[in-house]
């Protein structure tokens, strides 16, 4: 029998009590997977309507029906001695050791064989199996590409929409890296976290949507080698390598990298170069010193170098009113059309100038770990280079219109945190810190005309000159106290103090026009609580509730006039409960959260260009405070093993996401009013599936086969496209469509060997997630996603 009073009353879950049969429970089942999979053709655009009644009532049936049919399951709940169930997983989220399911956060966590299993390679490899988060799949790895508010992730509805520093933390072993890279290379991981909601109290700054964890593996006294190639469509190839070797009894290093080289899935018919192709390289290297049973301490370096040939993307033909009026002859609005546009070309650009991108970045991460039968003291201290540059074709065209002869971005992190914690057993548990931290960010822009620019202006006339250097000094203090008030419930109260100081120098001039400066400095404090409950209702079931705030300091800008103006801080509150269960003896884990974001003073980047009634053609990228928004919604995630070697997992996100109020938005399709308008990068539901089994072939051979399925709802990528439609253009390609994907993957393997071979996106679901609105003389572009496929070959040895 099966009860989810809680939420019968809004959700109506499913009640099985009785009789039923095992062929009843599986019609059932099968009911619901038709609905999901196979509503539409295959070759149609999917459109899929989701019911939440549906979706529980059949998500907990299918579950219910493989157990009940699977026929060991019969047997050992009478024995109540299964020979397999789910392994515990561990997490550092509140900076100790912890079970997932005594941890009151909604949390996603991936171990290193479901990192294997799943091919997890990049940030969007794990995004798409985690409930209620979008990212968008980007011309460039690292994220930075045309605009600001192209490429980019959301937790739950929070994103990036404005300001200078981020939403979201990307945490290395403990460190933040966020000001450096979006997309780390994921070498030799021991575990992924995504945590959804604010994490101010042990993470900080850059967390009130949320953080995502990344957790190398350390070396240790075993000899362990790994040895790996992988080859796939595009020419694509790559080759990664892991060595641990004990240096003495008591120092232990180990090495991972991995050197992946492609032609690209797009292909310039121009001349002058030959696609999107890239050149990545990526290395870690990490010591450890065990100087006493008390003292761990580690150190790793990280490197990666990324080129890019292109950043290629396929132009819709949809060229804005304000770029048809800066066309004159030579140059005609759109430029390409014999190329076609798409959805009718998927592949090809035409660029005259390739927009090469090339970007690096080294990490230094120190930890150092004093463990007695009291206390633990935890020092890190980590620093982060990277350098970004970008030159070539602006206009993405054939025609030599504009150029960008450099981008270049300079940035750098130097953080130091110290963490005294409680390390015995008491009723009372306190971790107590601080942390400094300096970020650094200098950025030089060069945006000239080209010979055919069709205002009879020189070659190299300058449109835009900029410099950009900011400054950000932090320091924090935090704590928090868990109190077990009996053995089944706990209360946690945590604060954390943060002060940001902000310098900033920038100068701008526009068409040849006198260099504009702004120059000073602004300083925000903030106090950012979180309360939580939990209760153990059985020693496998547990509940929660917390309430946690986020915030993010303002800063100031050059304004359209070119004065100074000031934005203030953002902040937000989450609430949030939620329910953790393990079930039929460890073989079926639940997850369950419902939560609401209030988020007050919403920074907004707004990118303008226009023409002045002197006409002069000016643009402006300004930050406001002039929204507020809200998010609300539920999360899911299903994990069993019904039978030796099945593993089953479902995962579900919903939320309704907006902006409560945003009066006199500016915009390039004017002045408009976004109240009542969904946020960027927040689709309605998300959701996945996963299957995967197991078996023995021959001797110690073991094959394995999985398929996934996701599925997500349309969006929009950024304010801009959200004002074209609230304008009255049509949606396309300013909205992107709801899409979904089938991955298929298989391989055979021992303790020692590992072949597998995949195809990704089967039956290359026409989509795109980026949408770039920017337009030039080729009108509007998208970066589709492709069918990829491969195998993969690796050896270890011990």
């Amino acid at each position: 029998m099966i009860y989810k009073d809680a939420i019968d009353r809004e959700y109506s879950c499913l009640h099985i009590s009785g009789p039923t049969s095992n062929l009843n429970k599986i019609r059932l089942a099968t009911g619901l997977l038709s609905t999901v999979l196979v509503e539409t053709p295959i070759a149609q655009k999917p459109s899929i309507t989701f019911d939440t009644k549906t979706i529980f009532n059949g998500v907990l049936a299918f579950m219910v029906s493989v157990f009940a049919a699977s026929p060991s399951f019969a047997q050992e709940v009478q024995s109540g001695t299964p020979d397999f169930r789910l392994e515990e997983v561990v997490v550092t989220a509140q900076r100790r050791e912890q079970a997932i399911m005594d941890v009151p956060i909604s949390i996603t966590a991936f171990t290193e064989e479901q990192i294997v299993d799943a091919r997890i390679e990049s940030i969007e490899d794990y995004f798409d199996t985690t409930p209620n988060i979008f990212v968008t799949a980007g011309a460039t790895r690292n994220g930075n590409n045309v605009t600001h508010s192209s490429l980019g992730l959301a937790l739950r509805g929070v994103s990036n929409i404005g300001g200078d520093t981020s939403s979201f933390g990307i945490y290395l072993d403990d460190f933040n890296i966020s000001n450096g890279t979006l997309n780390p290379h994921l070498i030799d991981m021991e575990r992924i976290e995504v945590l959804r909601g604010p994490q101010g109290t042990y993470f900080g700054r850059n967390a009130s949507g949320g953080v995502l964890s990344i957790n190398s593996n350390k070396p240790d006294k075993d000899f362990y080698a790994k040895a790996g190639i992988d080859y796939g469509r595009f020419d694509t190839a790559e080759a990664q390598g892991v060595v641990n070797v004990a240096l003495s009894d008591k120092v232990f290093a180990r090495i991972a990298g991995k050197w992946t080289v492609s032609d690209g899935h797009l292909e310039n018919v121009n001349p002058s170069g030959d696609g999107n192709g890239y050149n990545h390289k990526a290395l870690r290297a990490s010591l450890r010193f065990l100087p006493t049973d008390d003292l761990t301490v580690d150190f790793s370096f990280n490197f990666a170098n990324e080129n890019q040939e292109d950043v290629g993307v396929v132009h819709t033909g949809l060229v804005g009113g304000f770029v048809n009026s800066i066309c004159f002859p030579p140059v005609v609005c759109p430029t390409d059309s014999d190329i076609g546009f798409y959805p009718a070309n998927d592949d090809k650009f035409n660029h005259n100038d390739p927009l090469r991108v090339r970007n690096e970045y080294k990490i230094v991460n120190g930890r150092v770990v004093y463990e007695t039968e009291m206390i633990i003291l935890t020092s890190i201290t980590g620093y982060l280079e990277s350098d970004f540059h970008r030159g070539g074709d602006l206009d993405f065209s054939s025609v030599d219109f504009l150029d960008e002869p450099r981008n270049d971005e300079k940035r750098k992190t130097f953080s130091q945190e110290i963490r005294l914690q409680s390390n015995y057993d008491t009723s009372l548990n306190w971790t107590i810190g601080m942390v400094y931290a300096k970020d650094n960010f200098d950025e030089t822009e060069l945006i000239t005309f080209g010979a055919e620019n069709g205002f009879g202006l020189p070659n190299g006339f300058v449109i835009e000159d900029r410099t950009f250097d900011q400054k950000i000094t932090s320091w924090a203090g935090f704590g928090e106290l868990t109190w077990e008030v009996t053995d089944r419930f706990s209360l946690i109260a945590g604060v954390r103090y943060s002060h940001d100081s902000i310098k900033r120098d920038e100068s701008k001039s526009e068409f040849s026009s006198p260099f504009s400066f702004v120059n000073g400095k602004r300083s925000f404090d903030d106090i950012s609580p979180r309360v939580a409950a939990n209760f153990a209702m059985t020693d496998d079931i547990n509940v929660y509730a917390t309430v946690a705030k986020g915030w993010k300091s303002g800063g100031f800008q050059l304004d359209a006039f070119r004065q100074r103006s000031d934005f203030d801080e953002e902040t937000l509150w989450n609430y949030e409960v939620g329910f953790k269960g393990m079930f039929y003896d460890d073989r079926l884990r639940a997850n369950l959260s419902f939560f609401y974001i209030d988020w007050n003073d919403v920074q907004v980047r707004s990118g303008i260009f226009g023409i002045t009634n002197t006409g002069a053609v000016v643009s402006f990228s300004g930050i406001s405070n002039a929204a507020s928004a809200s998010s609300k919604g539920i999360e899911l995630e299903l994990l069993a093993v019904p039978t030796n070697g099945l593993e089953l997992g479902f995962n579900l996100g919903y939320m309704n996401a907006e902006f409560d109020k945003f009066e006199g938005a500016n915009t390039n399709y004017g002045t408009v009013d976004l109240s009542g308008k969904s946020l960027p990068k927040a689709p309605d539901w998300t959701v996945s599936a996963h299957g995967q089994y197991r078996f023995p072939v021959s001797g110690p051979w073991e094959a394995y086969l999985r398929a996934e399925y996701s599925y997500t709802d349309e969006t929009f990528n950024n304010v801009n496209n959200i004002a074209a439609v609230t304008a009255g253009l049509d949606p396309f390609p300013f909205l992107a469509g709801s899409f979904d994907t089938l991955n298929l993957r298989a391989g055979i393997e021992t303790d020692k060997y590992r072949l597998a071979v995949f195809v990704e996106n089967v039956f290359d679901s026409d989509h795109f997630t980026s949408s770039y609105d920017f337009g030039f003389v080729n009108g509007a572009a998208v970066y589709p996603v492709y069918r990829m496929w491969g195998i993969q070959a690796s050896v270890k040895f011990y």
